[in-house]
């Protein structure tokens, strides 16, 4: 095993410390290593649907406006430098190397044993800060009042829309959770708020008024209107009406998450960056997002999604429906345990031709024989608990007309994408950045 090999596998046994939810934790780590975050103009973006998929956006637009962006989102796919990334690139092997051992040594030395997502924080707001990037765009964890993201003060916010994930940590109603996520919200820094549920507004609205920050509200301040399945939408805010924007993702619900972004950039515009309407046409279009209704083979069509909770699964039939039509695709199936799986095999089981069922190997995996009984009532299903076995399987009984659906979790659809890469002789998603 190679240097970083070992030095990766050391980062990843922090998860055994678990999640500590507690900024001090932050502020300390951050002040050993000089208070990168104070450094970095950043746009912070926190909610339980799309805020992945908005923070890409807005990374393709502002780098198609010539900006210099660092990227940082979780979970990766593929390779933990997924999540660190500029101008579109992942951080280079030697430097991911270089920026682990560095600081392993210093909070060692000072005694600090951070968490696995405290420590991936730090090294992501140093290496932006060391790069000097224009602008960070930043994705939170969980949550947001008390993620570790949340150290930066940035020039603006972003919340996405809000539905029920991660209850056990975030609270058990709409209201509550939006608290959470609202917690980004900073003084007199703008906010773009996305969610549509009354309580969820009701709660943003209220901390921004407290705060003094400057609110731009969907279906108030700004709208879209989609143009499904045509991967288009209008964009209707105020101080622009673009038409015809093409985007490069599918669904739907892929339109919503692009006008949050374009709002998102409307409010950059307004503190003088320079955005033109042009660079937002080619942001959208240009858009590459792994994993999200990433169809990765045609004949036979294969889809990954990392759809993992009740909003995202309904997002995801969606989008078959509009790119598909009544198709009940062939399903491979995996999931965490914490999640609401009977739901979501209700959900699942009555639009699929067959099922099969997989055990996703790290993080609280179900066992998918808890879930045949489930997808059983709607649809033959069978049990493969290798991932790769299930992929290899049903690749080897399907036709080129076929569809294949594989979905459940953001680490089922990393464990099978290495499949689907070699078959195109890559080895990673993105290149790694020439710095």
């Amino acid at each position: 095993m190679d240097q970083l090999s070992k030095t990766i596998d050391w980062l990843f046994s922090l998860e055994a410390r678990g999640e500590i939810y507690k900024l001090e934790r932050m502020d300390a780590a951050l002040d050993l290593i000089g208070n990168p975050h104070r450094k970095l103009r950043a746009v912070h973006i926190a909610g339980t649907k799309g805020k992945g998929s908005v923070a890409a956006i807005l990374d393709s637009c502002l780098r198609a406006a010539g900006y210099r962006t660092g990227l940082y989102t979780k979970p990766h796919l593929v390779r933990l430098s997924e999540r660190t990334r500029i101008a579109g690139a992942e951080i280079p092997a030697a430097q991911l190397l270089d920026y682990i051992e560095r600081l392993r040594a210093i909070y060692e030395r000072a005694g600090l044993a951070l968490t696995f997502f405290e420590f991936t924080v730090a090294m992501m707001l140093l290496y932006f800060a060391d790069a000097g990037v224009d602008v960070a765009v930043i994705e939170t964890g969980l949550g947001g009042r008390l993620d570790s993201t949340n150290v930066v003060t940035p020039i603006l916010s972003v919340i996405t829309p809000i539905g029920f994930d991660h209850i056990e940590y975030l609270g058990h109603t709409i209201g509550a959770i939006a608290g959470e996520k609202g917690g980004i919200i900073k003084d007199d820094v703008p906010v773009v708020i996305g969610a549509r549920e009354p309580d969820a507004r009701l709660v943003l609205t209220s901390i921004a008024a407290n705060r003094h920050s400057a609110v731009r509200l969907i279906e108030r301040d700004f709208s879209y209107r989609s143009q499904s399945p045509a991967h288009r939408f209008d964009y209707h805010g105020l101080g622009l009406d673009l038409f015809d924007l093409e985007i490069g993702l599918a669904g739907p619900f892929q339109h919503e998450n692009g006008a949050i972004a374009v709002a998102a950039l409307e409010a950059l515009r307004a503190q003088g960056w320079n955005i033109d309407e042009d660079s937002i046409r080619r942001g959208l279009r240009d858009i590459y997002w792994p994993g999200r209704f990433d169809i990765v083979s045609r004949n036979p069509t294969v889809i990954l999604d990392c759809a993992h909770n009740e909003m995202s699964i309904a997002a995801l039939l969606e989008t078959m429906t509009a790119e598909f039509g009544a198709v009940k695709p062939r399903l491979i199936f995996g999931c965490l345990s914490d999640k609401d799986w009977p739901k979501m095999a209700a959900m699942l089981g009555p639009r699929v031709r067959d099922v099969t069922l997989t055990k996703v190997k790290p993080k609280r995996p179900l066992e998918p024989e808890n879930l045949l009984p489930y997808f059983s009532a709607h649809a033959p299903a069978r049990v493969e608990r290798e991932p790769m076995a299930a992929v290899e399987r049903v690749m080897s009984e399907i036709r080129a007309d076929d569809v294949v659906l594989i979905t459940g979790s953001v680490y089922l659809i990393g464990e099978v994408y290495p499949y689907f890469l070699a078959r195109d002789g890559r080895k990673g998603l993105f290149p790694e950045a020439d710095v």
